[in-house]
């Protein structure tokens, strides 16, 4: 009996040594390229690709790295309908609760990512532009480009909740937390943002830097469906702020006017 133990526990001791080697030393995810990106696919309902090498450390924490994401609607034409284009994401991921089939990504970071169909910066300009009664020309291809995203993730009945997240895109940068439905594609993602100092903005976008901005905090709201979001800046508070001053300068120099418009007319016989 003592012998088929010991026996037994070699046996262990083998398998989870051979699980080992073969997981560290022998197993290529690329290999499984396919089968990733169709899994991938098949769970967005988007078009998923990666076009490089799959790599995943295991120590000392669970790290996916993934280079050359594209996320897209197949039209009928066979052309790309491009939602999402990310140059190389970074998962750290949970590996006890992923066996438990729980999703909880610790952080994730993305560089050089591309949203398609709506430019944050172009509406923020726009919103401003309204804010002094002036006319933007939008001469911006219709992208968002962010330079540089971070967040946290898990997933809770088909709710992805999404925290700590961090963007930086040409004009600004913007932190928040947010939900995804996975069922409805549906985001509602709430931030606060703040202009970058116009020293780091591109050339393109420095020509018609809001000066006025500068260090006021910015209320983005990122609602919709993730291949049509709506991105709102509400700058109300930032005007009333900003012509309060204006205004009772304007009343004060008004009453003046007046006054002295009455006096000269007013001829008291005292």
């Amino acid at each position: 009996m003592k012998k088929i133990a010991i026996n037994f526990i070699y046996l262990i001791i083998f398998i989870i040594s051979l699980s080992i080697i073969y997981l560290f030393f022998i197993f290529n995810p690329n290999n499984y390229k396919d089968k990733i990106t169709d899994y991938i696919s098949s769970k967005t309902k988007y078009e998923f690709t990666y076009n490089g090498d799959l790599e995943i450390h295991f120590l000392p924490e669970t790290k996916i790295s993934m280079p050359n994401i594209e996320i897209y609607k197949e039209l009928s034409s066979g052309s790309k309908n491009m939602i999402i284009s990310v140059a190389k994401t970074e998962l750290l991921i949970s590996l006890d609760k992923l066996i438990d089939n729980i999703i909880d990504v610790k952080d994730i970071t993305a560089k050089n990512f591309k949203y398609y169909g709506i430019n944050a910066d172009a509406v923020l300009l726009k919103t401003y532009s309204l804010l002094k009664f002036s006319l933007y020309d939008d001469l911006h291809p219709n992208i968002t480009n962010i330079k540089n995203m971070s967040a946290r993730a898990n997933i809770d009945d088909n709710i992805m909740n999404v925290n700590d997240i961090y963007i930086e895109t040409e004009m600004m940068e913007a932190k928040g937390s947010g939900t995804i439905n996975i069922l409805t594609k549906v985001a509602d993602i709430r931030m606060t943002g703040n202009i970058k100092e116009s020293s780091k903005i591109t050339n393109s976008y420095q020509k018609i830097y809001p000066d006025e901005l500068n260090g006021e905090e910015l209320p983005i709201m990122i609602t919709g469906e993730l291949n049509n979001l709506s991105v709102s800046i509400d700058l109300g508070q930032i005007a009333i702020k900003k012509i309060e001053p204006i205004k009772e300068k304007v009343i004060d120099v008004i009453k003046d006017k007046v006054f002295d418009e009455l006096d000269d007319k007013i001829k008291l016989p005292f």
